[in-house]
């Protein structure tokens, strides 16, 4: 993370942060991996699940392409919800602020966020930050897997591969389950003996030690 650290700290911004994408129907609050953003503005996107209104994700979940807040959403049409989450953030000192992609061969895996007082960004910091968020994406799955003990004997079904790999790219229950032809009760009992194998407390950390144990590349 130290590269992480020196690039912000050299572009003169004082929070990021970086994520992996929950479910429509689930929270973000186990889903952070490394945030510094100031505390009260960080408990109160938790506290009011902010997460799935925010006009940046949706933005770059829809593009996947890295993007400077001011610029994309002045281009937008923005929910009075979504405007009001940009000028909570900005009254927090988030006033504009840069997010790139995280990918994986499965689709956008995550977000990572750098925010601040800055008045502008150029295009080549946002290359700067892209090069940077990549390269530190392996760790950053490293340090949200959880601190387990692989096991030799670890025995992973062909339909359970199938379902971690579309859980992995963002499909919901309902989704796995008509392209692979189960119910979406069949795969959630699916997602859960793999979460029991991996030792992992939720999807977000079953992903990462599904990467971390070479299960997805």
């Amino acid at each position: 993370m130290a590269a992480v650290e020196g690039a912000t700290c050299q572009l003169g911004v004082e929070h990021f942060a970086a994520a992996f994408l929950p479910l429509v129907h689930e929270r973000l609050d186990s889903y952070f991996i490394w945030e510094n953003w100031p505390s009260p503005w960080f408990d109160r996107y938790l506290k009011c699940n902010y997460f799935h209104s925010d006009p940046v994700v949706r933005f770059v979940r829809r593009s996947g392409r890295p993007m400077i807040w001011s610029q994309s959403l002045k281009l937008q049409h923005l929910s009075s919800k979504s405007k009001r989450i940009m000028d909570e953030a900005s009254d927090f000192g988030l006033v504009d602020g840069v997010t790139i992609p995280l990918h994986s061969q499965h689709g956008i895996a995550g977000v990572f966020s750098v925010a601040g007082r800055r008045p502008k960004f150029t295009p080549q910091e946002v290359t700067l930050l892209e090069f940077v968020a990549t390269h530190a994406h392996r760790r950053l799955l490293d340090l949200a897997a959880s601190p387990v003990r692989p096991s030799e004997d670890l025995t992973v079904t062909r339909t359970e591969s199938q379902c971690l790999t579309l859980c992995a790219s963002g499909k919901t229950d309902r989704e796995i389950g008509t392209l692979t032809g189960r119910s979406p009760r069949t795969i959630q009992a699916h997602i859960h003996n793999l979460q029991r194998k991996l030792g992992a407390t939720n999807r977000a950390r079953l992903i990462a030690e599904a990467f971390r144990r070479g299960l997805l590349r």
